[in-house]
C-alpha cells in the first residue's frame, strides 16, 4: 500500500470517526436535555448544538461510508452495462459528483470563513461562532470531494473503485452465508 493510499484511508477514517463522535455528541446532548428537564434544569443552546452535531454527523463521514459501500446506489442503468458503455458512464457519473461536491465544498468552506471574519454567531438563546458547524460541515463534503476523485483516478486508471468492490465483496459474502 502507497503512502499516499494511506494517508486517504486514513483521512477518510478520520471523517467517519468524527461523524461518530458527532452522532454520540447528538445522544449526549438529548440525554442531559432528558434528565436535566426531571430536576427542573434546561440546557441552553442545546437545540443549536443539536442540529450543529446533526449536519456534521450527516456530512463527516460520507467519503468513509461512500469507500465501505454503505450508501445507497441505485445502478438502473449503470447496473446494466457493461465494457465501454459502463466504464463511460461511470467516469461521467464520478466527474459530476466530484464536481458538485467539491463546489459545495468551496462554497461552505467560504461561508464559513465569511462567518469567522465577521463573527457571525447562531441566533438562539447562546450566541455559538457559526464558522464552527459550517466548517465541519465543509471539510466533510471537501474529504467527499476527495474521495470522488480518489475513485475516479482508480477508475480511470483501471482499477476496480471503492464502492464497486464493496458491492463486489457483499456479494461474495452473501453467497458464503447461502452455502
Amino acid at each position: 500500500m502507497t503512502p499516499l493510499r494511506r494517508a486517504l484511508d486514513a483521512l477518510y477514517l478520520i471523517g467517519g470517526i468524527a461523524g461518530g463522535i458527532a452522532l454520540a455528541a447528538i445522544g449526549a446532548i438529548i440525554a442531559t436535555q432528558v434528565i436535566g428537564r426531571q430536576f427542573g434544569a434546561t440546557v441552553l443552546g442545546a437545540d443549536d448544538l443539536t442540529a450543529f452535531s446533526v449536519a456534521a454527523s450527516a456530512t463527516l463521514p460520507l467519503a468513509y461510508a461512500f469507500r465501505h459501500g454503505a450508501h445507497i446506489r441505485v445502478d438502473l442503468i449503470i447496473g446494466r452495462l457493461s465494457g465501454a458503455p459502463r466504464f463511460v458512464m461511470e467516469t461521467i457519473a464520478l466527474g459530476i459528483a466530484a464536481a458538485l461536491c467539491a463546489f459545495f465544498a468551496y462554497s461552505m468552506l467560504d461561508l464559513a470563513f465569511d462567518s469567522f471574519e465577521f463573527e457571525d454567531v447562531a441566533q438562539g438563546s447562546v450566541a455559538w461562532k457559526l464558522w464552527v458547524p459550517q466548517g465541519m460541515v465543509g471539510a466533510g463534503v471537501a474529504i467527499f470531494a476527495i474521495c470522488l476523485i480518489d475513485d475516479l483516478v482508480v477508475h480511470l486508471t483501471g482499477g476496480v473503485p471503492s464502492y464497486r468492490r464493496a458491492a463486489e465483496m457483499s456479494a461474495l459474502e452473501r453467497a458464503a452465508e447461502e452455502v
